[in-house]
């Protein structure tokens, strides 16, 4: 290894190096390169047999020079690629099953036979990497699944034109949808003062963020996620702003929540949703004409 074992600071500085590396979302083989050059090793493999999500078994290698072709001069496949590996060169592995027994993962170090052998320092820094490992590919697993969903969410707000506005316990904007930029952009019955929302009635803004500070408190407090509802005069005349404030519990205990206390959903009656007619047919058997009075309808038009 290129870095005394006794060297705390040092080997920290390595984790680091490796956990950044999957949380800044590079390929996997990236760690994996940083762990073979710390071995001094000819490559590096994870194994990661994931029974529960998918049930299938992934490889990820390091960059190998030499080409892995069976007899007939095709190609290997995976497993036989480790085989080859270990077959050829000195292995060392260390294995971590995840605590729900949902995946196994299993790291591969390989040096050539010639060179220097492992010892029980390299087989106990191996375990602790390859734990490291683990907590950076579920995590960033975790990541992406909760920003499909975000998007996925915000989309479907979105077509049913639905702003929302996150605040932090503070009462400050933390994020808004695109839907909700374009409502406030208007500054008709609800607008954005020194990044905070406001109603643009002095009366109803009173009552509104009497509703933030309850919102705030529970949040704070973790205790129930009561949702309350206002309705906000627009300035122009036309239907009234639905507004419906709602703590978001459990936001201490969520690093990526942490910064958010209240969510603000914001609904224009005057805004048309996206409801495609090929959708509404579908869903309800109509005929195109049919299709078409029920989006009418559903914008407030008369028969």
């Amino acid at each position: 290894m290129t870095f005394h074992a006794r060297s705390i600071v040092e080997f920290g500085h390595f984790l680091n190096r490796v956990s950044d590396s999957l949380l800044n979302g590079k390929p996997l083989r990236s760690s994996l390169e940083l762990i073979r050059e710390q071995f001094d090793a000819y490559a590096a493999v994870l194994v990661i047999e994931d029974r529960a999500r998918t049930g299938e078994t992934y490889y990820a290698f390091t960059e190998i020079n030499e080409p892995m072709l069976d007899a007939a001069g095709a190609p290997l496949a995976r497993p036989a690629q480790l085989a080859y590996l270990a077959e050829r060169c000195q292995p060392m592995t260390a294995t971590h099953v995840t605590a729900d027994d949902a995946a196994r993962y299993t790291l591969w170090v390989f040096r050539d036979r010639a060179g220097a052998k492992f010892d029980d320092d390299a087989a106990s820094v191996c375990e602790i990497l390859v734990s490291q490992l683990v907590r950076g590919v579920e995590t960033s697993w975790r990541m992406g699944a909760t920003e499909v969903e975000r998007r996925l969410y915000s989309d479907v707000m979105d077509k049913l034109y639905v702003g929302v506005v996150i605040l932090d316990h503070s009462g400050k904007i933390v994020r808004a949808s695109d839907a909700a930029l374009k409502l406030l952009q208007t500054r008709d019955g609800l607008q954005i003062q020194s990044n905070r929302l406001r109603a643009t009635s002095a009366k109803e803004d009173r009552d509104f963020q009497n509703l933030v500070k309850i919102a705030m408190q529970s949040a704070a407090d973790d205790e129930g996620t009561v949702s309350r509802g206002l309705s906000l005069t627009k300035q122009s005349g036309s239907r009234n702003l639905g507004v419906i404030v709602r703590p978001i519990r459990g936001s201490k205990d969520n690093a990526a929540a942490a910064n958010s206390a209240v969510a603000v959903y914001i609904r224009d009656p005057e805004a048309n949703s996206e409801v495609e007619g090929d959708l509404v047919r579908q869903l309800f058997d109509l005929t195109p004409a049919e299709a078409a009075v029920a989006r009418r309808l559903t914008a407030g038009l008369s028969l």
